[in-house]
């Protein structure tokens, strides 16, 4: 078999030849992922931070009361709130208001009526001023404490109703119209400085009896308030008698814890008192033409002393009642009058009561505002004698 060889081709081994790398340019360069986070995890954190130094800055920087702000003509604007609230306490601790009686005058201290002013609300209210703003001070009043100053101002505001041959209207401060006027606008009653005291036009005692002296004494010691002229009242005395027996140079003048020799054995008690309601029990009567309270026991008298009741504008009212309840101390409260803590209270009738004041000392004459009022010790007597149903007469 015949068989053709082709001549075969020289065969040359390929050797790669090494091929020529091109330096990338910077733009094409590729940055490694994690570089990229850090970088965004720092600009990140950079940000939080500043975002915490600006609310630190607010908070950690002292609270200031807006620039030009005053409360009451006292400069508090640009102050923190801890030097504005010592501003405002050192200049109002010491401001007074004064009492106005026509042309009488006396000076106040807040601190006599009260008055305190509320540090917390006041500035609360001057950081929300705009600047510029003049702010009314926010002020409470302790009202038992303003009664009681007002009890004290009274002594040199009163001036005693004089009777005799050229009788003397006297003057009273009618206490629970002022208290009521403080307790429903603070704020106005002292914006000016002034407070104009309500007063009381009384009259002088009925025509004084004419006694017989049996020689007996007894001593009466001076309370804050009282007349000599109603002093002689209670012990059915002659006031010129009272007079003559203790050198008295000028009845005006009495001062308290005085004692005054009395020409009596002891409180007059009226030969013509009212009849008892009933024979049975306990029983109270109220002659407002007396002014006087009478305690009956199955229809014996056991107990008798001046009161006042309602004036003209405002009586007491009049007819058989019972006392429906009775409490130690109570809130008194009517259209122009307020009375903190009245003492030894009992109800007969609606708002009417027999109780304990201490406001005045005038009894023996109409103050009130249909209530009958009582000294202290002696409504607290009435009040340990009397129970809830005990009959009321007022006549």
């Amino acid at each position: 078999m015949n068989r053709t060889y082709s001549q075969p081709t020289a065969y040359t081994p390929a050797y790669p030849q090494a091929s020529r790398r091109r330096a990338p340019s910077k733009s094409s360069r590729r940055v490694a992922p994690w570089l990229l986070l850090g970088a965004a995890i720092a600009a990140g954190l950079t940000v939080v931070l500043m975002v915490v130094g600006v609310i630190a800055a607010v908070v950690l920087a002292p609270d200031r009361i807006p620039a030009g702000v005053q409360v009451a003509e006292v400069s508090v604007g640009g102050k923190t709130v801890e030097a504005a609230a010592s501003a405002l306490e050192s200049s109002l601790s010491d401001r007074s208001i004064t009492a106005l009686d026509g042309d009488r005058r006396w000076m106040l201290s807040y601190g006599d009526l009260g008055v305190s002013l509320d540090v917390a609300a006041t500035l609360a209210a001057a950081r929300e001023a705009g600047a510029g703003d003049n702010v009314e001070p926010i002020l409470t009043i302790d009202l038992t404490q303003a009664q009681t100053g007002l009890v004290t101002l009274s002594d040199q505001v009163n001036i005693a109703a004089v009777p005799g041959d050229t009788p003397q209207i006297g003057r009273a401060m009618e206490i629970p119209v002022i208290l009521d006027r403080l307790r429903q606008d603070l704020a106005g009653e002292l914006a000016d400085g002034v407070l104009e005291l309500n007063m009381i036009e009384v009259a002088p005692p009925a025509s004084e009896p004419v006694v017989e002296y049996t020689g007996a004494t007894t001593t009466h010691v001076v309370e804050s308030g009282q007349e000599l002229a109603l002093i002689a009242r209670e012990y059915g005395v002659s006031m010129d008698d009272i007079v003559q027996m203790n050198a008295i140079t000028n009845p005006d003048l009495l001062y308290v814890g005085q004692e005054l020799t009395i020409p009596a054995a002891g409180p007059y008690v009226p030969a013509q008192a009212p009849a008892a309601p009933t024979n049975r029990g306990k029983a109270i009567v109220v002659s407002t033409s007396d002014q006087r309270i009478y305690a009956f026991e199955n229809g014996q008298l056991v107990r008798t002393h001046l009161v006042s009741t309602g004036r003209a504008q405002t009586p007491t009212v009049l007819g058989d009642y019972a006392v429906y309840v009775k409490y130690v101390a109570d809130d008194m409260s009517g259209p122009d009058y307020f009375l903190p803590q009245v003492p030894y209270v009992m109800y007969f009738y609606s708002g009417y009561a027999v109780h304990g004041t201490y406001w005045h000392n005038s009894f023996g004459r109409p103050m009130s505002h249909g209530c009958v009022n009582l000294p202290v010790a002696e409504a607290e007597w009435f009040f340990n004698w009397a129970e809830v149903g005990t009959p009321v007469r007022v006549v």
